[in-house]
C-alpha cells in the first residue's frame, strides 16, 4: 500500500494529542493567548466537536484560487483574521477550529505540528508516519499517481496540520486508541458525539454524528473514523468502536467519495467480533 498525505484523517490524531494534553472544557484563549478576541472564550470541546460556530476557510474563493494556482501557503494569521463565530452549539464543520488546536499543541510542545503529535500519539502507538508540511515532504509519498503538478501543491495550505502515511496504518492507529492503548478516557470522550448534517444515504447514516475528533455512526456509537480530502486523493479510515477492526482506503481524485467511505464501513461491519484484524486496499 502507498504512502500518501492523509489530509483530515490527521484530525483524529490532533484530537488524541489535545485530549492527552489539555482540559477539554477549558477556553482556547488560555492555551493560545494571542488569538483574536472572538475566539478566546471558545472551549476545546467545542473546537473538537465542530460546535464552536466557527466558519471554514475551505469555501473561501481566494483560498481555493490560490491553492488551484499552486501558490505558496498563506500565514495562518490571515486565516485567523477571517474567523467568524456564529450560532455556536450545533455541528458546523470548521477547519479553522482545528487550525487553532494545532497552534495550541505547537505552543505547548514548543515544536512543529508533526513533532508534537509524533511525541504524544504516533510514537506511543508505533504508527509509521512522515511529516507533510512543505513541498519537499512529497518525497516520502509513494503513490504512483504523484507527478510534478501534484508536487507543486504546498502542504502548508493544510492549516489544521497533517502527515503522510499508508491509509491502513492511519486507521490502525485510531483503532489502537479506541482499544484504550492511550487510556480508557480518550475513546470515551471521542465517542461523545453530536448529530451531524449527513444526508439519509450517507454511509454513516442513520445516526451520523461527530465526536471529539472523529466521525461516528450509530447510537450507541458502533463505528468511528475520519475522511481526508485534498489535491490528488480521497481517503477514509473506519474503525469499530471497540478498536478491534479497522479499514483504511485511498482513491485518486478530489471531493467526498461516498463509495470509498461505504467500502471502509462495510469492511468494519462485516468482520466477526473477536480477533484484531485489518482490511485495506490501495
Amino acid at each position: 500500500m502507498s504512502v500518501v498525505p492523509v489530509y483530515s484523517i490527521a484530525k483524529a490524531y490532533t484530537a488524541v494529542a489535545v485530549l492527552r494534553s489539555f482540559d477539554v472544557d477549558g477556553q482556547i484563549g488560555e492555551l493560545v493567548p494571542d488569538l483574536p478576541e472572538a475566539l478566546r472564550p471558545v472551549t476545546v470541546r467545542a473546537l473538537l466537536s465542530h460546535t464552536s460556530g466557527l466558519n471554514d476557510y475551505f469555501g473561501w474563493a481566494d483560498y481555493r484560487a490560490a491553492v488551484g494556482a499552486r501558490e505558496d501557503a498563506w500565514e495562518v494569521d490571515r486565516v485567523l483574521a477571517g474567523a467568524v463565530v456564529d450560532r455556536a452549539g450545533r455541528f458546523r464543520y470548521s477547519n479553522i477550529g482545528f487550525a487553532v488546536l494545532r497552534l495550541a499543541l505547537e505552543r505547548d510542545e514548543s515544536a512543529d505540528y508533526f513533532t508534537a503529535i509524533a511525541r504524544r500519539v504516533l510514537a506511543p502507538l508505533g504508527v509509521e508516519a512522515f511529516p507533510f508540511a512543505s513541498r519537499g515532504d512529497w518525497l516520502a509519498c509513494t503513490h504512483e499517481s504523484i507527478g510534478e503538478e501534484l508536487r507543486a501543491y504546498d502542504p502548508g495550505w493544510v492549516f489544521t496540520g497533517t502527515f503522510a502515511a499508508e491509509p491502513d496504518e492511519a486507521a490502525r492507529g485510531i483503532a489502537a486508541v479506541m482499544r484504550g492503548e492511550l487510556g480508557d478516557d480518550i475513546p470515551r470522550l471521542m465517542m461523545q458525539s453530536v448529530a451531524a448534517d449527513a444526508p439519509a444515504g450517507h454511509p454513516l447514516s442513520p445516526s451520523a454524528g461527530y465526536g471529539l475528533g472523529v466521525m461516528t455512526k450509530g447510537q450507541p456509537v458502533a463505528v468511528v473514523g475520519h475522511g481526508g480530502q485534498g489535491p490528488g486523493f480521497n481517503l477514509f479510515a473506519a474503525v469499530s468502536a471497540d478498536g478491534r477492526r479497522w479499514s483504511g482506503r485511498v482513491a485518486e481524485g478530489e471531493g467526498e467519495d461516498l463509495a470509498l467511505i461505504q467500502a471502509c464501513v462495510d469492511d468494519v461491519e462485516r468482520r466477526n467480533v473477536g480477533a484484531v484484524e485489518s482490511r485495506y486496499s490501495s
